[in-house]
């Protein structure tokens, strides 16, 4: 290491630690998740030291404006392109007045400092709007190692999809991996979520519901249902969850979001397993009730799954004619949105089990 003395300007930030702890306590959903929030407020308390933001040692970078022997630092260079980039300084353009603030600056945790403290600083200094939230997410893994193209540890996510697809590997990162947190990746692992999850419990429960309604409903929606008690039970699950689902997907928590999912799918499976509906062959209200009502499970568990494994849900969905425009989260909470006596679409496998040589 070679300490340089130079001249440099400075932003003074030691000014803005007590406004900067003011926001952070007046917006307790600013920074996510609450480690990462405890993190920055630590590091706020513990003082903060004026920030050098220009450099004379090197010449390339932006210009210090009027001092051209001085370079920009940066991170005040990049963090501004967020702004820049919707034409600001120019605030009645529509881009700026669409996009800013931001919503959300999703970015890893090892950045954080710089998004979560000289970020807002320095809008709090030019009097803009800070962003509505910042997430500092995880690293993927491999062993206990951060993936680094320096390491060489790195798993290409192009043969990845290339072998499992991308659905499949967009699924397995969602649910695997804690949303905020450090997560671990194998084949391995990977190979078994597809198994269990998709292929097993979501593209089994389609295949084998779908084909009865072929063989045996003359490939329509059945008609002339009366739900009793266990089909209003499960129905009513989602409408109960519904305002519970938004909230927690508003405030990220995508892991409650796709463990709901899955035990939906458990749920649907053990119903229909239980119901036995091929015995219900002399009760066609009862059999066609069972059916209807799984059908409907299928339907709203696609919606759900669409924003992760958005081609196999269409696939699925268009054993009912559904097109991309109709999925509407909120229609889950309804027991009656598939016609009665409309046409039930044959399907294909949606999501191959993958042999392995233990199995």
């Amino acid at each position: 290491m070679e300490w340089v003395d130079e001249e440099s300007y400075f932003f003074r930030l030691s000014k803005w630690q007590k406004p900067l702890l003011e926001y952070y306590k007046k917006n307790p959903n600013f920074i996510q998740p609450e480690s990462r929030k405890n993190e920055v407020i630590s590091f706020v308390e513990n003082g903060l030291k004026d920030l050098s933001i220009s450099r004379k040692s090197f010449s390339w970078g932006i210009k210090v404006p009027g001092k051209d022997d001085h370079v920009i630092y940066v991170w005040l260079d990049a963090l501004t392109n967020y702004i820049s980039a919707l034409n600001y300084p120019d605030t009645k353009n529509e881009l700026f007045k669409k996009f800013w603030p931001a919503s959300i600056h999703l970015i890893g945790k090892d950045i954080l400092r710089f998004h979560a403290i000289y970020w807002p600083a320095f809008l709090l200094a030019a009097k803009i709007e800070l962003p509505k939230k910042i997430y500092g997410h995880g690293w993927i893994l491999s062993g206990d190692e951060k993936m680094s193209k320096s390491k060489g540890n790195i798993l290409d996510p192009l043969e990845i999809i290339e072998k499992y697809g991308l659905d499949p590997l967009r699924y397995y990162l969602i649910k695997e991996v804690s949303f905020g947190n450090d997560g671990n990746i194998s084949q391995d692992r990977l190979e078994d979520c597809i198994n269990s999850d998709l292929a097993n419990n979501y593209g089994n429960l389609c295949q084998r519901v779908i084909s009865f309604v072929v063989k045996n409903l003359d490939s329509k929606v059945p008609e002339n249902v009366e739900f009793n008690e266990d089909d209003n039970k499960i129905l009513d699950n989602y409408r109960i969850n519904l305002n519970n689902i938004r909230k927690k997907i508003d405030d990220n928590d995508i892991n409650f979001y796709i463990n709901f999912i899955v035990n939906s799918l458990f749920a649907a499976n053990k119903y229909f397993n239980d119901q036995e509906p091929w015995k219900k062959k002399d009760d066609t209200t009862r059999l066609n009730t069972i059916v209807y009502t799984t059908l409907e499970i299928i339907r709203k568990i696609s919606f759900m799954m669409y924003p992760i494994i958005p081609e196999t849900a269409l696939k699925a969905l268009k054993t009912f004619n559904i097109n991309e425009d109709e999925i509407i989260l909120s229609s889950i909470e309804k027991h009656n949105s598939l016609k009665l006596g409309s046409k039930i679409n044959s399907i294909d496998i949606l999501i191959k089990k993958i042999e392995k040589l233990n199995d």
